[in-house]
């Protein structure tokens, strides 16, 4: 599993989860002395599936590519599936174990302490929160994409100040050696793809905008 991307990776947890919101149904049947146990385990896997079926929704949504790309939630996902595959481990019936049962004998056994149910639950329920963080951190970087987007769709388009447009070809630019610092930051800008979606060059008239806006 490991490499998976963030679908793959929910889909895996979507799996997981189901399998062992199906087992411990079946422990609280047969294993009668630890019944509060599994039954609070079993309402945090629950809450689990809640959680995770709301990211595959948005996953395969609008905007679920942006999601897809994003390192925190994939980090999240990763860290959530690796204690629910921990979980699993620990709690999968044997197949003796599976066909006992079946006949009726008390053969499941719970592996956990009551201690060990608390560390788990509050583990999981990290995992949800920090689920549910990178997705509002993601939330509010796609809504501000899009804002930013529109605004600058917005900007009127001033006539011969395109890029290397023709109408500025025989005007100056800087001399060699001259404004270094300022071209520097703005190269960086334009190879930032985190950086503001807009360079400001504010100044009196005369102080050499245009020359600079043409270097």
């Amino acid at each position: 599993m490991e490499g998976l991307g963030i679908a793959a990776n929910v889909i895996a947890v979507v799996d997981i989860s189901f399998r062992l919101a199906e087992w411990c149904v079946q422990y609280a049947y047969d294993v009668k002395n630890a019944r509060k146990d599994i039954e609070k385990l079993q309402r945090e896997v629950v809450n689990f599936q809640v959680a995770i079926g709301q990211v595959k929704s948005l996953i395969e949504g609008p905007g679920g590519q942006a999601l897809q790309a994003s390192r925190q939630l994939g980090s999240a996902i990763e860290d959530a599936r690796s204690a629910l595959k921990e979980l699993e481990r620990k709690l999968q019936p044997s197949t003796g174990r599976k066909a006992m049962s079946r006949v009726g004998w008390r053969a499941l056994k719970w592996p956990f302490s009551s201690k060990a149910v608390e560390e788990t639950i509050q583990h999981l329920a990290r995992s949800r929160d920090n689920i549910s963080f990178a997705l509002n951190t993601d939330h509010v970087k796609i809504t501000q994409h899009v804002d930013h987007t529109l605004a600058l769709d917005r900007l009127p388009v001033a006539a011969g100040a395109a890029f290397d447009s023709h109408a500025e070809e025989h005007n100056p630019t800087c001399l060699p050696d001259t404004r270094v610092e300022l071209l520097d930051d703005i190269a960086r800008w334009i190879d930032d793809p985190d950086a503001k979606p807009v360079f400001w060059l504010n100044g009196k008239a005369g102080t050499g905008k245009s020359t600079i806006s043409r270097t």
